[in-house]
């Protein structure tokens, strides 16, 4: 057995990792591992599939022969940093049932590793964070949270990341939701499905 999980992806084809499994290609397949891990992130923000995926693109990268062996161990330690990224963001929502506090807590030291985008994008963080506050009814912490956001990601649109009914109510509780402040307002005669599709950040 080659040890390599063939098993792994769902949404992937398996042919692939058939083939470069058999061509003994695994610096090609960790390298596919790694693309199926960005995908589970970008596309379903599905965090435990892509620390599963990632895994196994270290378990490739280990066995790999690459002829340039200092590049091989730049690739694993890079991993290996992504992964332990993952792990504390995946670790931090599991904890959230049992104690929303902590979980808070974790996200927050979290938010402060200067390469955190290499391995979870920090508006799912904020967003977790945001909803979390606004299921409390503690409104002003999740406005202070979106502020962040904003000056953290500043060209990202708010609804990416954050559900529009959580971003309304946040505006309605904490008195923005005046008409002078509300961007859709000064754009009379728009197609409300666009409006729908395209939020105007909701006057934040």
């Amino acid at each position: 057995s080659s040890g390599i999980n063939a098993e792994w992806p769902l949404r992937p084809g398996k042919n692939i990792i058939t083939f470069y499994t058999k061509g003994k290609a695994l610096e090609s397949l960790s390298g596919f591992y790694d693309a199926c891990a960005q995908v589970e992130i970008d596309e379903y923000q599905n965090y435990e599939k892509a620390l599963g995926a990632l895994s196994e693109a270290l378990k490739c990268m280990n066995k790999a022969k690459m002829q340039d062996v200092s590049t091989q161990e730049a690739k694993i330690n890079f991993l290996k940093r992504r992964i332990s990224l993952l792990k504390k963001f995946v670790q931090a929502r599991r904890s959230y049932e049992e104690d929303t506090e902590e979980a808070m807590r974790q996200c927050m030291v979290l938010l402060e590793e200067t390469d955190l985008d290499t391995g979870v994008r920090s508006g799912d963080i904020y967003g977790f964070m945001i909803e979390h506050y606004a299921s409390t009814a503690d409104f002003q912490k999740a406005y202070h949270l979106v502020q962040e956001l904003k000056q953290r990601l500043p060209n990202a649109s708010l609804a990416y990341y954050v559900n529009n009914t959580v971003l309304e109510q946040i505006k309605r509780n904490v008195g923005l939701d005046e008409p002078a402040l509300d961007g859709a307002a000064d754009t009379p005669g728009i197609d409300e499905e666009i409006e729908e599709d395209i939020p105007e950040d909701f006057g934040f």
